[in-house]
């Protein structure tokens, strides 16, 4: 009798510490670190983060002048976690730097500043840093996304380069793309794919039907966003054939504005290698931060108020606009897979491509 007391005693305790082993594990999986990088004018690093479920204690810092390994990345600092931020000076050029965060045995992906700031080129970007269902994170600086290129600085210029930028793929249509070329250095190569999307032209067209309000401008860019995936499957199958030759790394796609064209052909990489619809989104919603449509190069002041409105809903982002594509190519192939395999020829292979090209392997 005792005996049998002994061995259930024993057997309880070994059940208590298996279970005080699982809760902890448990508890450090799910504390998760989200954290972003900004350029502030000073030109310093802005390091946010945030810690949940919240977490007392504190989170240290590491940066590298690389993303190619996590051994590359060096402690640079440790601040508490309740800050929130921290403000960290560059110690290399200045133009990117990585930065890891780690806390309670968790540590965040790889971070940086998403956005570079240029003098005349808009909406330029890195694609990179995003997650996917599996996980896995996008690697930063492999695909980049701006608007026009040919009012490009030699400061722009000498930005692009020092970004090892291969490979431009200009979606202007092919009248934009003649009278205003891609100022960039010779080395790199430029491949014209035009998709022909709202331009200039198309814009004055639309202007001078005076009954012309923002729900006509809302399905107007609607249809035009179809006319995208129907008529250009060429390009975007090309855009693909490139992105899947790793000797054509890192690329920058560019547009007018950098936000329709662009930004489909963004939607679809991004869905290749697995990003979730709602991250995809995010990325599409932020040519709305770098866009201003009071500055763009048509002269509102003399339109209606409505009119007004129309045009500003043109030169805008709206996920009514993402969503109604999408919707389209489900309704009409039955899914996004359909339609990337058997209209722009994405495989199954040539995924597994993109992600071994696109994803870090830690």
């Amino acid at each position: 009798m005792f005996l049998y007391i002994g061995k259930v005693k024993k057997l309880y305790s070994i059940l208590s510490a298996c279970l005080l082993i699982f809760l902890t594990y448990s508890c450090m999986s799910t504390v998760k670190i989200t954290s972003v990088v900004e350029k502030d004018r000073e030109g310093d690093f802005l390091l946010k983060w945030e810690v949940s479920p919240d977490q007392e204690g504190s989170i240290d810092i590491y940066s590298s002048l690389t993303d190619s390994s996590l051994t590359s990345f060096t402690p640079v600092a440790t601040s508490r976690i309740a800050d929130q931020v921290l403000r960290v000076n560059p110690t290399g050029s200045g133009l990117r730097e990585y930065f890891i965060l780690r806390t309670a045995g968790v540590q965040s992906g790889v971070v940086a500043n998403r956005v570079i700031e240029m003098n005349n080129i808009k909406n330029f970007r890195d694609v990179g840093g995003y997650f996917t269902t599996d996980n896995r994170q996008m690697k930063w600086g492999e695909i980049y996304r701006s608007g026009n290129l040919s009012n490009a600085t030699l400061y722009d210029q000498e930005r692009i380069r020092r970004l090892k930028i291969k490979t431009v793929i200009d979606f202007r249509s092919e009248r934009t793309a003649g009278k205003y070329p891609i100022l960039l250095h010779p080395s790199i190569r430029k491949i014209a794919l035009p998709l022909a999307p709202m331009d200039a032209g198309k814009l004055d067209e639309q202007m001078k039907d005076e009954h012309f309000d923002r729900s006509d401008a809302i399905r107007y860019v609607q249809e035009e966003y179809i006319n995208l995936v129907e008529n250009h499957k060429t390009q975007f199958a090309e855009m693909f054939d490139l992105l899947a030759n790793d000797s054509n790394y890192p690329v920058l796609l560019s547009g007018s504005l950098g936000k329709d064209g662009v930004g489909i052909a963004t939607y679809f990489i991004l869905y290749a290698i697995g990003v979730p619809q709602s991250t995809i989104e995010q990325d599409y919603m932020l040519s709305n931060q770098h866009i201003d449509p009071a500055k763009a190069e048509i002269d509102a002041r003399n339109l209606s108020e409505s009119m007004q409105e129309a045009v500003t809903a043109m030169l805008s982002v709206n996920r009514a606009y993402l969503n109604y594509v999408v919707d389209y190519i489900k309704q009409q192939y039955g899914s996004v897979d359909n339609y990337l395999e058997k209209e722009l020829r994405v495989t199954s292979g040539k995924r597994n491509l993109l992600r071994k090209f696109l994803l870090y392997p830690f």
